[in-house]
């Protein structure tokens, strides 16, 4: 049982590179705290805690993938609209979810019926399959889990099949289902015991951005389990009238996109689940091939991933002017992101490697003037996942610090707004920099002897601070300007 982790690589798994756009890789389905690690980190993230997980169904059908765009081989971006990595269920093989879309009836068939008289039924139920059908080759993953706080869990899911478009009918569909029930209780007024389906088609929340991007005449949502038979299109061959098409995406011969395997898939849907603590709940994934008397392999897969929504880092940082006095200069800064228990902050203040503060907004002192690049490392406890940034600070003592003469003339002409330089070093070139009172650099120029301006006309009025650098004797020195 876990509820934060720091996973340094992204799959610990056996791989399988068939395609550089598609990567399925398949998972030690015996080592327990391989699938807790990631159910944690690709679907559920680091707030919750999970247990009793199993796993039934071939390894082959159960996987991760992660996807990285290319342009000659797919019309739309798959990894802009979701599906960059995460959780993969087929009826068969992964291996058949990754492109080229060269063969229209591409599956693997294990033979294997799964007994699930109350899947059946609610299958039957929806219309999505006839009471004569069997269910063969499922893939299952089944977990608890537990929230200590009242957690909203957001899920991505993308549903593919080669049963599009010719094979689509209620005699061998295949079906994919988020069961949720809970367990050891009645906390939860929205669950009970009996099993419920979070994930059909009237469940979808951005169905009004699809309908609005792709059917600005509108679309009527039936409410169905997820299946080629409840979301599909029109049917020139069987004359067949679409249903819940605006969540379908065609891909006959890799039309759309050539790295996907399957014939069809919706389009990304998002789905939500909400805890509530303490209440215990358990989850019940399955995808599984409807059978009657046809041969049962025509893979279908479900794409299903953590949304982005909550993941996000506004990874930037600002500080205020510093505060001079015979200690130095203090500096605040002020990470943009907000606390979170699931984030790990990494600064260092002057660029030489070495970790100066692991608080959220640190305070640093500078002893000595001069330019600073401040790094700013944010890990994502909970992925592993790292991103960074930098930002250049001056800082400039309250007092002169170089003793040298200082080897250049300034002016101001307001009469053109502009600040004017002159060196009375002949020998040497100079690097001029100026920058507000943050420290952040506004302008700069390289000079040599003949003396150069900086343009002040579009500045704001206020405090400006001067940084000459000689360039060839590595020699820095500041002033202060007023612009009115």
């Amino acid at each position: 049982m876990i509820n934060k982790l720091i996973i340094n690589s992204f799959f610990l798994l056996i791989s399988c590179w068939v395609q550089a756009q598609l990567e399925v890789n398949s998972i030690d389905i015996a080592d327990n705290n391989l699938l807790e690690d990631l159910i944690i980190q690709e679907l559920l993230g680091c707030d919750v805690e999970i247990d009793n997980i199993v796993y039934v169904g071939n390894v082959e059908a159960f996987g991760t993938f992660n996807y990285i765009q290319n342009d000659d081989l797919c019309a739309t971006d798959f990894s802009i609209l979701g599906l960059n990595r995460g959780l993969l269920l087929t009826t068969g093989s992964i291996n058949y979810a990754v492109g080229p879309n060269n063969d229209g009836d591409d599956g693997k068939e294990w033979g294997i019926q799964y007994e699930d008289d109350l899947l059946h039924q609610y299958l039957v139920d929806f219309e999505v399959i006839t009471p004569s059908v069997n269910l063969f080759d499922a893939a299952v993953l089944e977990f608890d889990i537990t929230s200590s706080t009242f957690n909203s869990l957001a899920f991505d899911v993308v549903f593919g099949s080669e049963e599009y478009t010719e094979w689509m009918s209620p005699f061998y569909a295949d079906a994919f289902c988020f069961f949720v029930s809970e367990i050891n209780g009645d906390i939860d007024p929205n669950f009970s015991e009996m099993p419920q389906n979070i994930m059909e088609t009237g469940d979808v929340l951005n169905i009004t951005s699809i309908v609005n991007d792709q059917f600005p005449f509108g679309c009527d949502i039936i409410n169905k389990p997820i299946s080629p038979w409840t979301i599909r299109p029109y049917s020139n061959v069987f004359n067949m009238t679409g249903l819940n098409e605006c969540l379908y995406l065609e891909n006959q011969d890799g039309i759309l996109c050539d790295a996907i395997g399957y014939d069809g898939y919706t389009v990304p849907m998002h789905f939500n689940l909400n805890l509530i603590p303490s209440a215990t709940y358990r989850i019940k994934m399955v995808i599984v091939d409807g059978v009657s008397d046809y041969w049962a392999g025509l893979d279908s897969g479900v794409f299903i991933k953590k949304s982005d929504i909550n993941d996000d880092i506004a990874l930037s940082f600002s500080w205020q002017t510093p505060e001079y006095s015979d200690l130095g200069a203090l500096v605040s800064f002020f990470n943009a992101e907000m606390s979170n228990d699931n984030l790990t902050y990494l600064w260092d203040f002057d660029n030489d490697g070495n970790i100066d503060s692991s608080e959220i907004n640190p305070v640093h002192i500078y002893e000595q003037a001069g330019s600073y690049i401040v790094n700013l490392q944010v890990v994502n406890n909970c992925t592993g996942m790292t991103e960074s940034i930098s930002n250049e600070i001056i800082i400039n003592s309250s007092v002169d610090l170089n003793e040298d003469v200082t080897p250049f003339f300034m002016s101001i002409n307001p009469n053109i707004s502009s600040v004017s330089f002159s060196f009375v070093n002949n020998n040497t070139s100079f690097l001029v920099q100026l920058s507000d009172v943050s420290g952040r650099v506004i302008s700069e120029k390289y000079a040599t002897s003949e003396g150069c301006s900086i343009d002040i006309k579009m500045f704001l009025s206020g405090l400006y601070y001067v940084r000459i650098l000689d360039l060839n004797n590595q020699k820095e020195y500041y002033e202060k300007i007023i612009i009115l």
